[in-house]
């Protein structure tokens, strides 16, 4: 399903340029992600996924000052010609963290009616949408509402397991970090993830690595700066067992919420979105360089 893999650099990252927009990432300090142009001072509520083959960059956000109805829009910028537009098939409803699993297909959530739902209950679940002909086609539903109750905040594996947010009982905010293994009938039933990763505070807005080697999320479990969320990182052994997460550190994490991880498809870039002094959400970005840092610092026993 998903064909890009990540390639974690050690040393050098080639300048990355799109037309007049240069794309390569702060090494060191985490900065604010294509100011006025991405970030604004609407809601960013989406790390940007980035599809390289048709320079096409697309994220979510909240509109501010709030609309009389609210919704969460997806956003198209054209690394070519520098204009963004909103994606035609959210104009209706409220659809949040688009993410290119094909270069043009897109996975994202809403709360768009599936069929399924029950009188006037309203939810969030995952779907795909395709480019077809330079039309978009009618999103289709995978229907994990209907075994975790709601799932948003989707991210894949190169293999096709999607990991996600859904319901959660006895813990903060009832949610928890699931994942649904691809199969040839479309997907297995929704399984939580182990204790180490969805502990009883509130653990959400997974990232995966294409290869599931890693695991980034927010979490206000104890240690973290903020009590909304910092960042952690937890790395998976060869018996398939998750370590106990990490703290990605200073560099990532403030006194304020950080959430929706994100590395980007040439493998390069580490998104993610800070909480700003206007109360809402900038995306953030900095080289990926930083997951080996956490990696051998965990294998060196050295403080982060």
């Amino acid at each position: 399903m998903m064909k890009l893999g990540i390639k974690i650099l050690l040393f050098f990252i080639p300048k990355l340029v799109f037309g007049q927009i240069d794309l390569t990432p702060p090494l060191d300090t985490a900065l604010i992600f294509l100011p006025n142009s991405i970030s604004t001072k609407n809601h960013e509520h989406s790390s940007p996924s980035i599809n390289n083959e048709n320079q096409i960059i697309c994220w979510s956000m909240w509109e501010r000052p709030q609309p009389e109805s609210p919704r969460q829009l997806i956003l198209l910028l054209d690394l070519k010609s520098g204009k963004t537009k909103v994606a035609d098939f959210s104009k209706d409803y409220s659809n949040g963290s688009p993410i290119w699993i094909e270069h043009d297909k897109l996975l994202f959530y809403s709360n768009r009616p599936s069929g399924s739902e029950k009188t006037n209950e309203i939810v969030n679940d995952l779907w795909t949408v395709e480019k077809k002909d330079s039309i978009w086609t009618q999103p289709q539903c995978l229907n994990f509402s209907k075994h975790t109750k709601f799932a948003a905040s989707p991210t894949i594996t190169k293999s096709g397991t999607i990991y996600f947010v859904g319901f959660k009982d006895s813990v903060e905010n009832n949610m928890g970090i699931y994942r649904a293994i691809q199969n040839s009938n479309g997907y297995e039933i929704p399984e939580l993830l182990p204790k180490e990763i969805n502990s009883k505070f509130f653990d959400w807005t997974p990232y995966i690595s294409p290869d599931e080697t890693f695991l980034i999320f927010s979490s206000n479990r104890p240690g973290s700066k903020d009590n909304y969320g910092d960042l952690y990182i937890s790395f998976k052994d060869n018996d398939n067992n998750w370590s106990e997460p990490i703290n990605m550190g200073n560099k990532i994490n403030t006194n304020k919420q950080e959430r929706f991880p994100k590395i980007s498809e040439n493998g390069q870039i580490f998104f993610f979105t800070r909480a700003t002094d206007n109360n809402y959400d900038d995306i953030f970005w900095i080289s990926s360089k930083i997951i080996d840092d956490i990696k051998n610092k965990k294998t060196t026993g050295n403080k982060l």
